[in-house]
């Protein structure tokens, strides 16, 4: 009795792992492409789960079909059939081989799970030869499932940095032969010839002319050759940059052609082939591209395909009748669920753009990218949207939607006890990050739909209206990004990198005359309320004292020079000692110092501000360790600020009003010392001073400001961590480094143009 139920337990508990590491791949089939363009949760949290279980789940039935088989229990004959379809689910689909980075540096790892299961479903096997009723059925599925598990190892390989280095590094390059060069050298100067090494003086100019001239860059510069296909040619040249590797001085201006003097790029154009450069990466990095797009992948995959028809047409004609029906209907849901899988697999490879770059190469092969279009579901390249998080909203409880109301999920906590309650909860059980993210964090589209549409409507109303044109972020920073890299495009590389450190200097320095002349005007205006009340007095003084009209005439005068003293003084100190100290500080401090303003500056601040809060690993270093801490306690003395207000809840205006009202004319740090990171107030006085500029010099002062700070970030952060980042929808921060990367800019260049022409002449005696 006992042994029965151990067999009959035993036996359904391999049913039902049967199942559900098939349901696991279908939903890893179907739902991990999501998290390429999706930055929501829950398509993260089910690959995540889905991808853990899917390991667990099929060595645990590899587990129990290995004791059935060499325990003295016995099993149904079926089981054996069963086994290589394990080999086959943790091979896994063709859309993921790794859910993050550090899982393809473990590809040695999975080869040797890979072994270990294979030996194991060997000798399950090999104990149930006599028992087995479809033996040729079971081996063309063990070849099916080989295939794909040798599949992802190697794509697992391919994606690590070893791997991904290993294919994209060019032939060793020893340059001229410098020891044949100097052994002649030494040879002809031992023979007591006088001879010389001359560098020939223009070879680096000329070739640098000649590339300029060069058909590369010209057929570059006029390519009407098709999204898909340009991108791949990009990606092909720029993958280097994701293994640190750096780039010659011939890429840089190949892409510079593309991307700066193609015709018709605009912002929407460019982003576009960004986009799908980085989809290329995702592709090579997460999931079976590394093998499903070559000829060899696609005869693999032909070979599997054939062996599971194979096996489908032996079990059809096999007689079942010793087979129970539960698992008749389990073995056909595994060969037909495997086979409608590989069928999804061709129509995602069809639709896929390495695929369109395949066909589009090729102008005969026009039709099939027509259809490979017909089959393709329309569906985005990364999620399209930019966090954002207000720090004033954070710090009154108080969120607020993009039109400045409250967002309808958050007006009932505005109530301050309920909202006390909830975070006192969520603190209490570690849940107070999710509870911030689901209130304060508000996620604003940001596509090149969007751009599309804005450049048509300008395009169509430029003729005809003189109003300011609309703009949105990715073209804002596209056309900041592609002036400075025209006006340096052909000056020294190491300029070219200095303006890739800019926090805000530039703009700074290209509007100092417009902030001079508002400074200036808003100084005198202070000044001189003051002025005429100390001539007033004096002017009483001097009638006092019968004092003569000269006299008083040259105080007057003497009066007006120390005036423009003190004016001249006070608008350098606000220039120097607060503009531009505020871009000089750590990075940091300065995003604290500049956030909070409005349209293209509150969406670059308040997404700057969602980084340092929630993805601190993709900003420069340092930020990334004390930026947190000094959040925290801006955040604390913010709301110990807004709470002597609470009783009349001030909004986010009212908020505002009550900071800039506050006396700032000492500076923070001397009244409360430098224990306190915190630099609310030192950000009043920053706004204090904004605010006397115009309100067109200081729009444009706060949105360069954020617009270089959003370059700065971008050429900082790692490029693991930009890949790391893919698997959550992207981030604007990463299209903006790749595109930096494209205009020239940043620190993965080489320096020299070319190999110097050194010549050995031996002069006359």
């Amino acid at each position: 009795m006992m042994g029965f139920n151990q067999l009959n337990d035993s036996a359904w508990l391999i049913r039902v792992a049967m199942l559900l590491s098939f349901s696991l791949q279908v939903i890893l089939t179907f739902v991990a492409p999501m998290r390429k363009h999706s930055s929501h949760p829950l398509p993260r949290f089910a690959v995540w789960s889905s991808y853990l279980l899917a390991v667990w789940v099929a060595v645990l039935a590899v587990g129990l079909l290995l004791y059935n088989r060499c325990s003295s229990i016995g099993s149904s004959s079926i089981f054996a059939f069963w086994t290589p379809f394990l080999l086959l689910h943790l091979g896994g689909p063709d859309t993921i081989t790794a859910y993050s980075l550090d899982d393809n540096e473990l590809w040695l790892r999975h080869l040797a799970g890979m072994l270990f299961v294979l030996f194991s479903a060997l000798l399950v096997f090999f104990c149930s030869v006599e028992s087995n009723p479809v033996i040729i059925a079971t081996v063309l599925v063990f070849v099916v499932g080989v295939i794909k598990y040798g599949e992802r190892i190697y794509s697992l390989y391919s994606g690590s940095v070893r791997g991904f280095r290993d294919k994209i590094l060019d032939e060793p390059n020893p340059g001229p032969n410098y020891a044949k060069l100097m052994t002649e050298y030494d040879s002809k100067k031992k023979a007591g010839l006088l001879v010389e090494v001359i560098i020939a003086d223009g070879e680096a100019s000329k070739a640098k002319e000649l590339l300029e001239q060069g058909e590369e860059v010209q057929l570059v510069k006029n390519s009407k050759k098709s999204l898909e296909v340009m991108a791949y040619e990009f990606f092909a040249m720029f993958r280097l940059l994701f293994v640190n590797l750096i780039l010659s001085y011939k890429e840089r201006r190949i892409s510079q052609a593309y991307f700066l003097d193609g015709e018709d790029m605009t912002a929407a154009a460019t982003f576009e082939v960004v986009e799908v450069e980085l989809g290329f990466l995702y592709d090579m990095v997460y999931t079976k591209a590394a093998v499903s797009c070559t000829k060899r992948g696609c005869v693999l995959r032909f070979v599997g395909t054939a062996c599971l028809v194979a096996a489908v047409v032996l079990f059809v004609r096999l007689d079942k009748a010793g087979i129970r029906p539960i698992d008749r209907a389990i073995t056909c849901a595994l060969l037909l669920g495997g086979l409608a899988l590989d069928v999804a697999a061709y129509l995602m490879l069809l639709s896929s753009n390495r695929m369109l770059d395949f066909l589009g190469s090729k102008p005969k092969r026009g039709w099939l990218v027509r259809v490979a279009s017909v089959v393709r579901l329309p569906t985005r390249r990364w999620s399209e949207r930019i966090s954002k998080l207000n720090l004033i909203s954070y710090s009154l409880g108080k969120a607020e939607d993009d039109t400045g109301r409250r967002c309808w999920c958050c007006r009932w906590t505005t109530i301050p006890s309920i909202m006390r309650c909830l975070i006192r909860a969520a603190d209490l059980v570690g849940m107070r990050e999710i509870l911030d993210d689901f209130f304060f964090i508000r996620r604003e589209p940001v596509s090149c739909r969007q751009t599309k549409e804005i450049d048509k409507k300008n395009k169509k109303e430029e003729e005809h209206s003189k109003e300011e044109k609309p703009i949105n972020v990715l073209k804002y920073v596209f056309d900041g990004l592609t002036k400075a890299a025209n006006e340096a495009k052909y000056s020294n590389y190491s300029e070219m990198k200095e303006l890739c450190s800019h926090r805000g200097e530039g703009i700074l320095n290209e509007l100092v005359g417009d902030i001079q002349v508002d400074l200036t005007r808003a100084t005198r205006l202070e000044l001189n309320v003051n002025e005429e009340e100390q001539e007033e007095e004096e002017n009483r003084e001097l009638n006092f004292r019968e004092v003569d009209f000269s006299y008083g005439r040259r105080e007057a005068q003497d009066r007006e020079r120390k005036a423009c003293v003190a004016v001249e003084k006070a608008v350098k100190e606000k220039l120097d000692d607060v503009l531009r100290d505020s871009v000089r500080r750590e990075f940091d401090e300065s995003l604290l110092l500049w956030h909070g303003f409005m349209s293209i500056s509150e969406t670059l601040s308040e997404y700057m501000l969602y980084l340092l809060v929630r993805r601190p690993e993709m900003l420069p270093a340092r930020a990334a360790g004390v930026g947190l801490l000094r959040y925290r306690d801006t955040c604390a003395e913010a709301r110990r600020f807004f709470r002597s207000a609470a009783a009349w809840e001030p909004g986010h205006d009212d908020a505002r009003r009550m900071l800039i009202a506050v006396n700032t004319s000492k500076k923070p740090a001397v009244v409360k010392g430098d224990r306190s990171k915190s630099v609310l107030f030192d950000a009043c006085i920053l706004a204090k001073v904004l605010l006397q500029l115009s309100d067109d010099t200081m729009w444009r002062v706060v949105a360069g400001v954020w617009r270089e700070m959003l370059a700065y970030a971008a050429g900082k952060c790692h490029a693991s961590t930009h890949v790391r980042q893919l698997t959550r929808g992207g981030e604007l921060v990463t299209m903006v480094w790749f595109l930096l990367s494209h205009m020239g800019f940043g620190h993965m260049y080489r320096i020299q143009e070319g190999d110097a022409n050194a010549i050995l002449v031996v002069i006359d005696q």
